[in-house]
């Protein structure tokens, strides 16, 4: 036991300490580090951190358990300390000041209690957490490890898993003996201390701070019994700090100031220069909770008082205080500007929630046409931060409050609606009515907009021939009114439009929707443009136009710290990759895009759960069926082409290799007539194939893609050779199957053998053996079918070699072969693992 500076006593805890002081000494040696420390409430963090430091200077920010956080609240708090005449920085712009700072002044900083960030603040330290092991700067972030995974720290840290900065420390509750220690010189029995607090330090302490030595029943007894302690004036001060969450400054304390003293030297209140908390979370709770309901209101109505008087408090902080001090008008007023300021400050997520608030308090107190435009704020905002039903919800809100008078709102809300509406029929009649209200009004950004969504929907439909030619409406009247958002969203729809139809393969309008997002800083716009450029041209079978376009776009992702977006080029990656036969590396993005998955949109998710159900089903790996169930999930809840055509054919494709047949009630004949109905080539030839397969129907259309409808017309090695110039290997094997040359199928049987495609290798053995065949080389080992790459046990064992950083020499020499054969056990390896490199290997498996 060890007393620290702070008088606080701290308990087998120099093992962490010590560990923090090697991250420490190698951040100032150029190795910087963001040290996540966790622990449950009350177990030490804070005085861990402490302690580290000392008298070391370091600068800290802090995190308040607001209804609503405050957007970039402890970096604004830092800000103040590093550049005190300057506030109010933006997400981008905080972020890079930042990155500076710590890059050339090693001063840490820590940012407490994190389990209460804000988007904005989650969004800078993802940004800082990537980049901060090239510097000298320490960041230090404590947080209770009970957050969830959909909280913005929990996402924040699963990005930054693999990240070289990133150290973990996580503080355990003491052990018996360690709770043994601190009460070792009481009358407190240590196994009923032990019993009590289960080696929560906190709670050890209250123990020891209990009267005459006598083991409290409740934390909040033992807080209660100091309260009760004090003069009435400092109990006063007390109960009003125990209304607000976080540090207080003196300014709002005013001449309370002065009353502060007997609570500090009773344990509750630590000050710190210019501000006070409580001690720890836990007692403000205690305090807080013995209020009456009365009592409560009048606290906050108090506080409200102060807050307005001082003139520089968040909007935000006013609006909870006066909504619990009853007061609506004022909470209504400053939600309503909270949300504006975090729409500036780039906090998307704060300010839905602000917005949503606003709207909710606005009843009685905003007209109908200010409680529409709230609503439909709120929805916008909703739909940034991926929180589809919210945004659902309130757009109908909005829609349902427009005025008839206001046609130009009533537009705008109707277009928008109809974006956040999964059901593509729905979707398609209130992207209509928006059109519909607008145009009589003539042309403005409005009715662009409007027809740019009405394209874009068509688009998503792939209702195509329709997208294409409203698309191309919306283009010209985006640049006839000037409209560089809308422009940039018709041409992302137009673009995707012909480039699946075999129009504009070079993807010309895409990269010209790209660049006109680029020029205009639309941000939002430009993550989109990337989106559709990579999967249109995968989906048209264009590969390198795709996988072209990828590297930009993440790097263009990371820079925004653009997570969903980035999700959405991994899945299309894994699809292009799983597409061209690179099976290995297809299954590491497609588990990459999955991890991202916070809250998957449709698209995202479908093309990333489809990609590793298909790959299962071909390699013949077991369940099959998970990621398969989940990708109909959300393509029905669309019912539009884009989202049916890949599950429905991964579906019927599984069916079919497991030897189940499809009666077609499954979705895959309802799907194959929507295709033929929108005349969409490649969705017919796709889902034609498994519907001809399941003997649903005898032929295709002539309108099927190339390679599908030559294989439906008995023409496999047509089929194969198509399917060989686009680049898609298991699609070649599989059309040559079907040839009754012996030759072409022993190429099919070789080609599924290369892919580690066992059910296709068995349904190519088993035809060689129709054909007369009876000289069939026997396929791959159980053990080595098993293994995720394909491997032998020999190419197992070459490739820990590999990884372990030997050469070829030193390899032969350690498993007695020549270096010859290690040179093709090296280059299998290679090959069957998609590594392009040694180099390439060995970080994949670091």
């Amino acid at each position: 036991m060890r007393p620290t500076l702070s008088g606080v006593t701290l308990v087998e805890r120099d093992v962490l300490v010590e560990r923090l002081g090697a991250v420490s000494a190698a951040a100032r040696r150029g190795a910087g580090s963001l040290v996540a420390v966790a622990g449950e409430a009350g177990v030490g963090k804070t005085s861990l951190v402490r302690e580290f430091f000392g008298s070391e200077q370091a600068v800290w920010g802090f995190c308040e358990p607001l209804s609503t956080p405050r957007p970039l609240g402890p970096f604004q708090d830092i800000a103040r300390q590093i550049w005190p005449a300057e506030q109010d920085f933006d997400v981008d712009d905080m972020r890079e000041r930042l990155l500076a700072w710590v890059r050339r002044t090693p001063t840490p900083l820590v940012v407490e209690d994190a389990h209460w960030i804000d988007d904005a603040s989650a969004d800078v330290l993802r940004f800082i957490g990537r980049r901060i092991d090239t510097s000298a700067g320490l960041l230090v972030v404590t947080y209770r490890d009970e957050v969830d995974g959909d909280h913005p720290l929990r996402r924040v840290l699963g990005d930054l898993a693999s990240a070289a900065g990133v150290t973990r420390v996580t503080v355990p509750p003491l052990t018996r003996a360690g709770v043994a220690e601190m009460v070792s010189e009481t009358e407190i029995d240590a196994a009923e201390a032990y019993r009590l607090t289960n080696g929560n330090a906190f709670l050890v302490s209250q123990l020891l701070l209990a009267p005459d030595g006598r083991v409290a029943a409740s934390t909040r007894d033992a807080v209660a019994a100091r309260v009760a302690r004090l003069s009435p004036s400092a109990r006063g001060v007390v109960e009003l700090l125990s209304v607000i969450a976080g540090r207080v400054g003196a300014e709002l304390l005013g001449a309370d100031w002065s009353r502060l003293d007997e609570p500090v030297v009773a344990g509750l209140l630590r000050v710190d220069g210019a501000v006070v908390e409580f001690r720890h979370e836990l007692v403000r709770l205690a305090v807080e909770q013995a209020l009456t309901p009365g009592q409560r209101q009048d606290l906050h109505a108090d506080v409200v008082r102060r807050m307005v008087a001082q003139g520089d408090i968040a909007p935000a902080t006013i609006a909870y205080h006066a909504r619990h001090a009853h007061e609506l008008e004022l909470a209504f007023t400053s939600q309503r500007a909270a949300a504006e300021r975090a729409v500036a400050l780039g906090a998307h997520r704060e300010a839905a929630e602000h917005y949503h608030q606003a709207a909710a308090d606005g009843a009685g107190l905003a007209s109908q046409t200010e409680l529409a435009r709230l609503w439909l704020a709120a929805s916008q905002e909703a739909y940034l931060v991926g929180r589809d039903e919210q945004a659902l919800a309130t757009a109908q809100r909005a829609v349902e409050l427009c005025p008839l008078q206001e046609p130009l709102l009533r537009g705008e809300a109707l277009w928008w609606l109809s974006r956040v509406t999964p059901a593509d029929a729905e979707s398609h009649r209130l992207a209509l009515a928006a059109v519909e209200i607008l145009e009589p009004l003539g042309p403005s950004p409005d009715l662009a907009a409007a027809l740019a969504h009405l394209g874009t929907n068509r688009m998503l439909a792939r209702d195509l021939t329709a997208g294409i030619a409203l698309s191309r409406q919306a283009v010209d009247l985006a640049s006839e009114v000037g409209d560089q958002a809308s422009l940039t969203c018709a041409l992302q729809a137009l673009g995707s439009g012909l480039t699946i139809t075999g129009q504009d393969p070079s993807c010309a309008h895409l990269w010209r929707a790209v660049q006109v997002a680029k020029e205009a800083g639309l941000d939002g716009e430009l993550g989109r443009a990337y989106a559709n450029l990579i999967s249109a041209a995968g989906e048209a079978r264009l590969y390198d136009a795709s996988m072209a376009a990828i590297p930009e776009a993440l790097d263009f992702y990371v820079a925004r710290d653009l997570d969903g977006h980035a999700s959405y080029a991994h899945s299309w990656y894994a699809r292009c990759l799983f597409e061209q036969g690179r099976w290995s590396e297809a299954a590491r993005w497609v588990t990459e895009a999955l991890a991202r998955l916070v809250e998957p949109r449709a698209i995202t998710g479908i093309v990333a759960w489809s990609i590793q159900g298909r790959l299962r089903a071909r390699r013949g790996d077991p369940q099959v069926w998970e990621p398969l169930d989940e990708a109909k999930r959300i393509a029905d809840i669309s019912g539009s082409l884009q989202r049916l055509t890949p599950v429905m054919a991964a579906r019927a494709e599984a069916r079919w290799l497991a030897g189940v047949r499809d009666d077609g009630a499954s979705g895959l004949r309802q799907a194959y007539e929507l295709a033929v109905e929108r005349s969409n080539a490649w969705s017919i030839g796709e889902l034609g194939l498994w519907m001809w397969r399941h003997q649903l129907i005898d032929a295709v259309p002539a309108a099927a893609a190339e390679p599908y409808r030559l294989q439906v017309d008995a023409d496999p090695v047509g089929a194969g050779r198509a399917w060989t110039e686009l680049g898609c290997p298991y699609e070649a094997a599989d059309a040559w199957c079907d040839s009754d040359d012996a030759v072409v199928v022993r190429d099919a049987l070789d080609r599924f053998t290369e892919l580690g495609a066992r059910p296709g290798r068995l349904r190519a053995a088993r035809k060689l053996r129709e054909l007369g065949v009876r000289s069939i080389p026997r396929g791959p080992r159980v053990s080595t079918a098993a293994t995720p790459d394909g491997l032998t046990a020999r190419e197992q064992e070459v490739r820990t070699w590999i990884v372990a950083g030997h050469t070829d020499a030193e390899i032969a020499a350690g498993l007695h072969l020549s270096i010859r054969t290690v040179g093709h056990h090296v280059s299998a390896v290679l090959r069957k693992t998609g590594a392009r490199s040694r180099r390439e290997l060995r970080r994949r498996t670091s």
